[in-house]
């Protein structure tokens, strides 16, 4: 009887140092990186770029008809991918291969289901191109000037807990840009305007004047997916050496793992399930 016990105690200390070195999942988290097929603006590749070197990472041509493919030409779902990236600073609208009832569809249909989408600068305004938003009114910006004041973003008191500012201190603005813009932005601006009809993350830093209740950075919950916009001169991509740079490289990650995490298409991989190697142990012993 003592033997069996003893062995009983040996067993299970030896399955506990098992589970506990045994990677259980392993998450690859793959994004699916919009274009529309032109020569995108230098500020889109910087954050093409960052997203490669962090992410498994496609680039997914838009075509009219509502399919996508890769570069190579092959024809890709959008359901392969756990979280959607739009940003748009080539011109101040989208382009049409975004805008037709095809693509705005699949895209949708995508979100609805239970996929997530970051869209960026002039892809803010997809929200109300997609149906998404009714109240609130996406306007354009002009390319920055030079020598910019810093600007960013002040988390609301709502979402001061919020995932996506992890490692931020909320008490303070969390500043974003502090050189030129090199191409157009939007953002949801309060000129007698409704509030976006999402929840509202942030406000722009900037206090004061007419630019004091910009809201760059908004989330919607469409159906079983979700959304989450960053506009106003935030996603300087371009910079890679100021502290705002890595602000953004943060916040854009933290956005980024957020939207994954909560998106149905999210592949998580079983390297070896817990109750595999509780009955291949158990084999072993008995």
């Amino acid at each position: 009887m003592r033997h069996k016990v003893t062995f009983r105690i040996l067993f299970i200390s030896m399955l506990f140092s098992v589970i506990t070195i045994l990677p259980v999942y392993s998450v690859d988290i793959t994004v699916g990186f919009l274009s529309s097929g032109e020569e995108p603006h230098e500020v889109e590749d910087a954050a093409y770029n960052w997203t490669d070197e962090n992410y498994q990472t496609t680039r997914l041509i838009a075509n009219d008809n509502g399919t996508f493919k890769n570069n190579a030409g092959n024809a890709l779902k959008l359901d392969q991918y756990a979280v959607l990236w739009l940003i748009h600073t080539k011109s101040n609208a989208l382009p049409d291969a975004f805008l037709s009832d095809g693509t705005k569809k699949t895209i949708l249909d995508y979100i609805e289901s239970g996929g997530s989408i970051f869209l960026s600068a002039v892809g803010l305004r997809y929200v109300a191109d997609l149906g998404v938003e009714k109240g609130g009114n996406p306007r354009v910006f002009q390319p920055i000037g030079k020598g910019p004041p810093p600007i960013g973003v002040t988390p609301t008191d709502e979402a001061k807990n919020h995932p996506i500012f992890k490692g931020f201190d909320t008490n303070e603005p969390i500043f974003l840009t502090s050189m030129d813009q090199g191409g157009f932005t939007s953002d949801f601006h309060n000129f007698a305007a409704k509030d976006p009809e999402g929840k509202i993350l942030g406000t722009k830093t900037r206090g004061g004047g007419a630019g004091a209740g910009e809201r760059p950075l908004v989330e919607y919950d469409v159906q079983d997916g979700k959304i989450i916009t960053l506009g106003h001169h935030n996603g300087v991509y371009t910079d890679n050496k100021s502290k705002e740079s890595d602000n953004l490289r943060m916040l854009t990650k933290n956005i980024l793992d957020y939207l994954a995490d909560n998106s149905a298409f999210l592949a998580v991989q079983p390297n070896e399930k817990l109750t595999t190697t509780w009955s291949r142990f158990k084999s072993t012993v008995e």
